[in-house]
């Protein structure tokens, strides 16, 4: 949790920035060039990946909105990053309805903002921006189908500006979405398995654009391989070849990057060791990460699933039935809660 006196200092600097900010994205590939925009990308990484404080991230960005926004010579685009800054820290606290309402008449007021925009790169990369954290967005409460859409209009507009690490992530984003939306929907079991195949192959396109790029950690050895290693988890899949590079690559991501990867990496390493022997450490540990609200719907629902494959495997019928019932029901999770309650009828 960062102190007031570190969000007065971070809020000081971003603002400093901002007053006198007259650069732009390159036209020829958005992720550069916009001087504020990258500031708020390496703040972003210490408050909300370092520290996992996402509330302190909203909140600087709504102190330098209050300050800037009515400043006659601000350079246009920089009230609605700041803007997309606030939508970034809030889209990441725990969705409830009111934040949800929240969150949307937000998204609507800077979508008025970005139209007005004048036409050119920065309209372009706050577009942009806005597609990928509505996408996120959309998965926090289970319309993984608009999700879908967002990230496939995200990837769209990274690619025509030259952008491929950003169309790449959103590709791949968009691809596990499908996968969600076909397991909450019961799709046969080829269908799954197709999607899961495309997942990997998005998941390789993926690594190989982002290699030398500053997303590389965060998103290639980070976010990736948590990501296919969940999937592997809710389709129930045997042996894969690629599961220990995922593993080692993920935990090692984890210690880089910072305390708000910390709950997927304890997952990582619960599913890596989970077996049937009944009474096991890893038991413990998918029970303790379940029951903790502070690791989030889906990576709980992810270790209640693994816990109720643990139980079916013993015919501990009524504990299935307890464990699938103490799952987190909608939102990110409502996938995964599907897939359990489907075990329950096998």
């Amino acid at each position: 949790m960062l102190s007031e006196l570190d969000v007065n200092t971070l809020v000081d600097l971003i603002l400093a920035r901002a007053k006198m900010d007259k650069t732009e994205p390159d036209s020829a590939n958005l992720r550069n060039g916009w001087r504020t925009d990258a500031l708020l990308t390496d703040v972003d990484l210490l408050v909300t990946g370092q520290h996992n404080d996402p509330a302190a991230y909203a909140s600087i960005a709504k102190q330098i909105l209050g300050q800037i926004y009515h400043l006659p010579d601000i350079s246009p685009g920089i009230p609605e990053l700041i803007q997309l800054a606030i939508l970034r820290g809030e889209r990441l606290l725990p969705i409830t309805p009111q934040r949800e309402q929240a969150i949307l008449k937000l998204a609507h007021e800077i979508d008025q903002a970005i139209t007005a925009l004048p036409e050119g790169p920065k309209k372009m990369r706050c577009r942009s921006l806005m597609d990928y954290h509505m996408g996120i967005f959309c998965d926090a409460i289970g319309r993984f189908d608009l999700a879908v859409v967002s990230h496939e209009k995200s990837a769209k507009k990274a690619k025509e500006f030259g952008d491929l690490p950003g169309a790449s992530i959103s590709i791949f984003v968009a691809a596990l979405y499908r996968l969600k939306q076909a397991l909450l929907e019961n799709q046969p079991d080829e269908e799954l398995e197709a999607l899961f195949s495309d997942l990997e192959e998005k998941f390789g396109q993926m690594e190989e654009a982002l290699r030398g790029s500053a997303l590389y950690v965060q998103w290639a050895q980070g976010n990736g391989p948590m990501h296919m290693i969940m999937a592997h988890v809710w389709l129930g899949k045997g042996y894969s070849p690629f599961w220990g590079d995922w593993v080692t690559t993920a935990i090692k991501a984890a210690d880089k990057l910072g305390e708000a990867w910390k709950a997927g990496a304890e997952l990582v390493e619960a599913a890596n060791n989970f077996d049937y022997d009944g009474i096991t450490k890893t038991e413990k540990s998918l029970t303790i990460i379940a029951e903790n609200e502070k690791f989030g719907d889906e990576v709980r629902a992810t270790a209640f699933l693994l816990l109720t494959r643990l139980a079916a495997f013993w015919k501990d019928v009524d504990r299935a039935q307890h464990l699938v019932e103490s799952m987190p029901k909608t939102g990110a999770a409502s996938h995964v809660k599907a897939v359990a309650e489907r075990l329950l009828k096998q």
